[in-house]
Order: structure tokens, then C-alpha cells, then sequence
């Protein structure tokens, strides 16, 4: 092998070495042939054949040809003519691809120049190259490789050999990278709102934030403008700021007899951590807030082709907390908009608030013995309205736990004193009494023990503890509206056994869970025996059966049985549970108990998913009630995905919330078929067959 070093000289600001099996020079000319590798500050090149001219830089290259540009661009050709100096030259025929994207171009001839590729005859895709599942062929064509941005003069696209679609221009980005442009566009078809077109306009003008813009157009429905800003300004934080506004047709609004023409709303949300714990030693802090504005439901609706269901219930928060040791403050706020009040009412007037509600609490902690601990927790509620009672609550509750262990810590006991008291002042309603007191204490008595050992096949440890709760002394006084929440509990008594089956390699084989309560306060004096089961055929699949049998009513008042799986190929859960109106929820708080509201019910779920069939993922579920013999709800579809291109088909059933002018019509339910296609890095087109049907109260 030969080699030969070309150095710079004033013409040449280019290092260029050339090694080939025989090289040879006359003048300014480097002819080398055979295994030709030329290495440049800007291009790793290898061919059969080069000529190089140190004078002008003029490369010209014969014979298998392959350029690497950077990391990103590669092309093969078999004749290539280049200036190292300005990097101008031609191609032909020429091979392109863009490894940040998997995009390639091929073409009979390129023009080539320091920030783009001109082709001409060309074919695009991202699929393989032998036999493309699609391409696009064009006339001439554009490569901005400084903007990665590629445009296409009568572009002809094809699904495999045949061609589907024409048009006189179309441009697309490679760049997957953090810069301003077009993202990719959303495309569908509906039956009632017609041709759906929503084009991202992304702005990046620095590191530190960035503008989304997101117009749309619904051709029998409106149209509309979305906006999002969102920015970074510390290491610990970062926030958004969300706004749009869509306008319907008046024939559409007039039709659908909705209560507005145009909806519009905001989001602001921040986080950070590291508020004041930046300045000060040994503390943590941190704030967050999610505020919303809007003026109905349907803003949601509108910001995306996809409908999206939503509480008609919209809650804004703003959280922030310091602890500092053993203490933790925190202050909370709730503020909600009823998009669809109840009538007569049409505003948000009547709607209660939380603002703002402070929380204090101590830490678990020795009180002068190492076993006693104590905590202590204080919370204070603002309920407030503009029209209708509000209430001030204030919440104290301190538990005091003494612990012991016996027969060298093979049983434990514990006892504690519970300490709870509450006041609520009322305001805005002269008709009831202006405060409300309750307090009360109660014991707990807890033993319990914890045993492991290990057989000769398998592991097993179990729990079996009795927890005893008696509240003593009680007293309420004045008025307890219904929205206050106060922590009354019942005299009961639970016995709990847990335990776990391992086998002899560690694995988990069997968990066994069983739990009854007793009630010294109800006429029922035994709640729900509870039962759970779960056996671990192998680390992919388990049974499950969950048990509730009322001694109340001698029968089995809850039964729930499942089979799940998974593995890489497959995953899928069914489940059926059967409820009957006789069943209570355990709990050891005071409830209602009445149940004759309950009613009897039956349903199977199932949910599955296989990437059994190459490129393939089919998917089902399937909400069945057998007590009312119909389908809650169902879903069912396959998508196909390689690597240039997916596409997906599926059944689904949805409800969406709606506000009307006459404010009956609580939501609409919408089935029908759903199709995807997306093409990598084009974008994707969506067609929704639908139909639609009212929920009314």
C-alpha cells in the first residue's frame, strides 16, 4: 500500500490524506487507485479511484464511493466530482441517507453544496431500500442539511409499486431535535364535524423556553387556535402556560343545541422543588399549582382531533410544603368550576371552594421513653362560596403509642391513645346554627406476631395479628353540614393473617390474605369475611379469587375470580366479579347502614395483548354486564408497525361530556371504527367513523 500526506498550502486550508495501494503525484496531482481512503477535516471518503488537486482542492472520485459527512449524512455513489475548499460539486448517481431520521434519497444525479443536496429523478422513503413499503418519487427535490429540512417538487406517493396520491409541492423536517418549525401535522375524518386539520407551529428561541401554536379547522364544525408556552427558569423548575380559543359554526352550535358558540379557556401550572431549601440549610421544600380556566367543557373537546372525556367538574390547585426535620407545614388550595351546574343555577356561584387549607404535622416521635411515640397533625379548612353556607374547620387528632415485645420479640403488642377534635364556624345562612364542635377519643390495643422458616421445598412467612378499636369518650354539639368530613370511628375488633409461600429458588409462589371484622355498634355484629388468594403458577401467570362472605345474610356477598398472564409476547387479564346488594364495605369508620339503595351486579373484563404475529399487536377489552345482559364497554383492534411506517384499526366506545342551552344532555356517547395511519417522519392521517348518542339525566 501506498500513502501520501497532502499538506496545506495557501490555496488548500485543507488537510487532506490520501491512502490507496499505489499513489501517485505529478505537480498538484494525487492520483491514487485501489482501496482509496481519503481523510479530510470534513469527510471520510473511500473509493476505487480518486484524483485529488492540491492546488484547487478538486476531488473527483471513480467507483464505489462512499462519503461520510459528520456523524448524521452518508451517500454512496459510483461518480462524485468535489471542491474540498467551497464543497460544491456533483453526484450521479447518488445514494443519501440521514442517519438521525433513517430517511435516504436516491437519484440519477445531485447537485452538491456546503448546506444542501439538489437531486433530480428522485426517490425518498425511510422503509428498506429493496422493495420500499412506501416512497415517494419527485422530479426534483431540495435537501436542506443545516435545517434538515427536505422539499419535493411533484412528489408522487406510493404505497409499494402503486401510486396513491399526487400534489405539486410537499416539504417535511429530519430533524428530531429541539428547534423551531412545523411538527407533524394531524389529519381526520369525522361524519359530523367533518375534514379535521390541525397544524403545530413550533418556536424554540432559546434553551430556556419554547411557544407551540396549534391551528386547526373542523370543515362542518369551526375552528380554532391553541396556544402552549413553556419554560425552564432553574435547575428545580419549570411551568407552562396553556390558552386557546375555538369558534363554532352557528349552524353546527344552532343543531347540537349547544348552550355556547365558542369555547376558550387557560392553564397555568408550575413545579419546583428547592424554593427556599437553596438558602437555607436542612430544609425541603417545594410548590406546585395547576390553575384552570374555562367556559365550558367543550374547550377540552376542541384541543385535539382525539375527543377526551373530562369530569364536568374542573379543579384548580395550588400545593406548597416545608419540612424542616420533624415538622412538615403545608398549604393546599382547591378551586373548582362546575361547567354544568345543577338547575336552576347557571353560575359557579354555589359551587364550594377550598381556600385554602393548612396542614401542620409532627413527626412520629419518643415521648421521655424510647417506646412511647407520639405525632401530632392539624389541618385547617376554608370552605367558601360566593352564595350558599360556608364553613371554617378546624381539625386536631394526636396519636400516643406505648410498644412492647415479649418471648424474645416473637410477639409484639402496642397500645395507643387517639386524640381527635374539630370546630366548624358557619357562614352566608342565618337558618342554621352558626357552629358546629365534635371530639372524641378512642384506644387501640394491637398484638400481633411475625414468624418465618424454611421447610425443605419451600419458604413461608405469615403475619397474624388482632387489632382492638374502643372509642371512649364522644361529643358533638351544634351543626354538621353535609360537606364536612368528620373522623368518627366504631367499636371493632380485626383479626388479620397474611403469608407468603416461597419456593426453594426464592420465587414467590402463593400470598394468602384473610380478614374479619367484628362490630360491637351494629345489630350486624360481623362484617364481610375477606379473603384473598393468589397463586403464582409461574413468574408469567397467576390466579387470583378475592372472597366476601356477609354473616349477616348467610351468603357470599362479593366473589371476584382472574387469570392474569404476560410475557413478551402476550398479556392478558379476565376477570369476573359478582357483587350482591347484601355487601358492606369493611371499614372501620362509622357508615350508613342502610343498603337497600344497593342493587345486585355481575360483570366479566377482559383485556388482552399479543405481538404474537410479526410487526403486530391485536388488542381487545371487553366490559360485559351479565346482570343487565349488555356491553358496558368494548374495544378491539390490531396495529401493524415496522419501521417506516405504522397503522392501527379498532373498534372502540367513548363518552364525552357536552354542554347544552338546556343543560339536560349530561354527555355523549360515541362508537364506531378508528383508523390511524402514520407514515415516520411525514405525520399521520386519521379517519373516525362515528355515531353518536345523548346521555340525559
Amino acid at each position: 500500500m501506498g500513502s501520501l500526506w497532502a499538506a496545506p498550502t495557501q490555496k488548500t486550508p485543507q488537510d487532506v490524506e490520501v491512502l490507496a495501494n499505489n499513489v501517485s503525484k505529478e505537480g498538484t496531482l494525487v492520483h491514487a487507485v485501489g482501496n482509496v481512503v481519503l481523510y479530510s477535516p470534513k469527510y471520510l471518503i473511500t473509493a476505487d479511484e480518486a484524483f485529488y488537486d492540491q492546488a484547487n482542492g478538486d476531488l473527483e472520485l471513480f467507483g464505489n464511493i462512499t462519503l461520510l459527512e459528520g456523524v448524521n449524512y452518508a451517500s454512496r455513489s459510483g461518480h462524485t466530482k468535489i471542491n474540498l475548499n467551497t464543497d460544491k460539486g456533483v453526484s450521479d448517481p447518488l445514494f443519501f441517507f440521514d442517519e438521525s431520521s433513517d430517511v435516504w434519497i436516491k437519484c440519477e444525479n445531485a447537485i452538491l453544496n456546503p448546506d444542501t443536496y439538489i437531486t433530480q429523478k428522485s426517490i425518498v422513503s425511510s422503509c428498506n431500500t429493496q422493495d420500499p413499503d412506501w416512497k415517494i418519487a419527485f422530479t426534483s427535490g431540495e435537501f436542506d442539511k443545516e435545517n434538515k429540512w427536505l422539499h419535493l417538487y411533484n412528489p408522487v406517493f406510493y404505497a409499494g409499486d402503486v401510486p396513491v396520491l399526487y400534489l405539486p409541492y410537499f416539504s417535511f423536517t429530519t430533524d428530531k431535535t429541539r428547534r423551531t418549525g412545523l411538527l407533524k401535522p394531524e389529519f381526520g375524518m369525522s361524519s359530523k364535524e367533518g375534514f379535521y386539520y390541525m397544524q403545530p407551529i413550533y418556536f424554540a428561541p432559546d434553551v430556556n423556553y419554547d411557544v407551540e401554536l396549534r391551528p386547526q379547522i373542523r370543515t362542518n364544525r369551526g375552528e380554532g387556535m391553541h396556544g402552549t408556552y413553556r419554560f425552564v427558569d432553574s435547575a428545580y423548575s419549570n411551568g407552562s402556560i396553556t390558552t386557546g380559543y375555538f369558534k363554532e359554526h352557528s349552524d353546527y352550535a344552532k343543531d347540537e343545541n349547544l348552550k355556547n358558540d365558542s369555547h376558550y379557556g387557560l392553564q397555568v401550572t408550575y413545579d419546583r422543588s428547592q424554593l427556599l431549601s437553596e438558602k437555607y440549610n436542612n430544609i425541603e421544600d417545594g410548590l406546585w399549582f395547576d390553575i384552570n380556566y374555562l367556559n365550558d367543557i367543550d374547550y377540552y373537546n376542541t384541543m385535539r382531533n382525539e375527543t377526551l372525556g373530562y369530569d364536568k367538574l374542573v379543579t384548580s390547585r395550588f400545593n406548597y410544603y416545608v419540612k424542616h426535620d420533624q415538622d412538615y407545614i403545608g398549604l393546599y388550595t382547591k378551586y373548582y368550576i362546575d361547567t354544568n351546574p345543577p338547575l336552576p343555577r347557571t353560575d359557579n356561584k354555589g359551587t364550594l371552594q377550598e381556600l385554602p387549607t393548612l396542614h401542620y404535622h409532627h413527626f412520629t416521635n419518643p415521648l421521655l421513653l424510647d417506646n412511647l411515640l407520639y405525632s401530632v397533625d392539624y389541618q385547617a379548612h376554608n370552605y367558601t362560596r360566593s352564595e350558599g353556607i360556608t364553613a371554617f374547620q378546624n381539625e386536631f387528632n394526636a396519636p400516643f403509642t406505648l410498644y412492647f415485645s415479649f418471648l424474645e420479640d416473637y410477639l409484639h403488642a402496642s397500645v395507643s391513645e387517639n386524640i381527635y377534635a374539630t370546630h366548624i364556624a358557619y357562614g352566608n345562612d342565618d337558618t342554621q346554627e352558626n357552629e358546629g364542635k365534635y371530639w372524641r377519643n378512642y384506644h387501640k390495643f394491637s398484638l400481633y406476631t411475625e414468624l418465618s422458616k424454611p421447610y425443605d421445598n419451600f419458604y413461608h412467612t405469615m403475619y397474624l395479628g388482632i387489632d382492638q378499636i374502643l372509642p371512649s369518650k364522644e361529643d358533638e354539639n351544634g351543626y354538621v353540614a353535609n360537606f364536612i368530613a368528620l373522623n368518627t370511628l366504631t367499636k371493632s375488633t380485626s383479626l388479620t393473617l397474611k403469608e407468603f409461600f416461597y419456593n426453594e429458588d426464592g420465587e414467590k409462589k402463593v400470598s394468602h390474605t384473610l380478614k374479619q371484622i367484628y362490630y360491637s355498634d351494629y345489630d350486624y355484629k360481623y362484617g364481610n369475611l375477606e379473603n384473598d388468594l393468589k397463586y403464582y403458577i409461574t413468574d408469567k401467570i397467576y390466579l387470583g379469587h378475592t372472597l366476601h362472605y356477609s354473616h349477616e345474610f348467610s351468603k357470599v356477598s362479593r366473589n371476584q375470580v382472574s387469570i392474569n398472564y404476560a410475557d413478551d409476547i402476550y398479556s392478558t387479564s379476565l376477570r369476573y366479579t359478582y357483587q350482591d346488594k347484601t355487601y358492606r364495605e369493611n371499614t372501620i369508620y362509622k357508615v350508613s347502614q342502610d343498603i337497600s339503595s344497593n342493587k345486585d351486579y355481575s360483570f366479566v373484563t377482559l383485556y388482552a395483548d399479543s405481538k404474537y404475529f410479526t410487526h403486530y399487536n391485536v388488542f381487545t377489552s371487553v366490559d360485559y354486564d351479565v346482570q343487565d345482559d349488555q356491553f358496558r364497554s368494548w374495544n378491539i383492534g390490531f396495529k401493524k408497525s415496522l419501521k417506516c411506517w405504522d397503522y392501527s384499526i379498532q373498534y372502540r366506545d367513548k363518552i364525552t361530556p357536552k354542554l347544552t342551552s338546556a343543560s339536560v344532555v349530561d354527555s355523549v356517547n360515541r362508537e364506531g371504527i378508528m383508523f390511524m395511519f402514520n407514515i415516520y417522519p411525514l405525520g399521520s392521517v386519521g379517519y373516525d367513523l362515528s355515531k353518536e348518542s345523548e346521555q340525559k339525566f
